[in-house]
């Protein structure tokens, strides 16, 4: 089998869309580093949630924020709430929503990788997010608050993107809880 083609294809499909997507991600990176930060700097809890296929983004996101993207820094306090390993996502669901029920509390934030989630399982982790006051920010899959989403796009495209976002947002966040990096 010549994988060229099919490679090549997906590489063409995702960097005409994530470069049509560059203004909305912009925005709301840019407002999803300002809530990140805010909670960082008055001492509230960051959560960076994903199950399944999401975990990745998650993982990488909390990874960079307590090891650093651009300087030699202190680490910066986020808990994740990751799990790829889950027998089923309701499972998932059932354990994050736990987790925000004992952990979350008003003014803390979550970044919420979505792009695998149904719109009934955003609906649960919502329930939680309200019930706590915490301030969501949902990549991958519309939800209430932030969201970024593209409803056209494949779930390959979605992940793929949200893992880009991730980085991007460790070093968004860096920034606004440090300053710019001299050069």
């Amino acid at each position: 089998m010549d994988a060229y083609p099919l490679i090549a294809n997906f590489f063409h499909r995702y960097i005409e869309s994530a470069s049509l997507a560059v203004d909305d991600v912009a925005e709301i990176a840019g407002a999803a580093a300002d809530v990140a930060s805010q909670a960082i700097l008055t001492e509230k809890k960051l959560f960076s949630i994903g199950l399944g296929a999401d975990a990745a983004s998650a993982i990488v996101l909390t990874s960079l924020l307590q090891n650093g993207v651009l300087r030699e820094r202190p680490s910066l306090p986020v808990l994740e709430l990751a799990e790829y390993r889950i027998g089923s996502v309701q499972t998932g669901i059932m354990w994050v929503t736990q987790q925000l029920q004992a952990l979350g509390q008003a003014g803390d934030a979550a970044i919420i990788f979505a792009a695998n989630l149904s719109q009934s399982e955003v609906q649960r982790i919502q329930v939680a997010i309200e019930q706590r006051q915490v301030n969501a920010v949902w990549l991958g899959h519309n939800g209430p608050g932030l969201s970024l989403h593209s409803e056209e796009a494949s779930v390959e495209y979605r992940l793929t993107l949200n893992h880009a976002i991730a980085i991007c947002l460790a070093r968004l966040i860096e920034t606004n809880t440090f300053g710019p990096v001299e050069d």
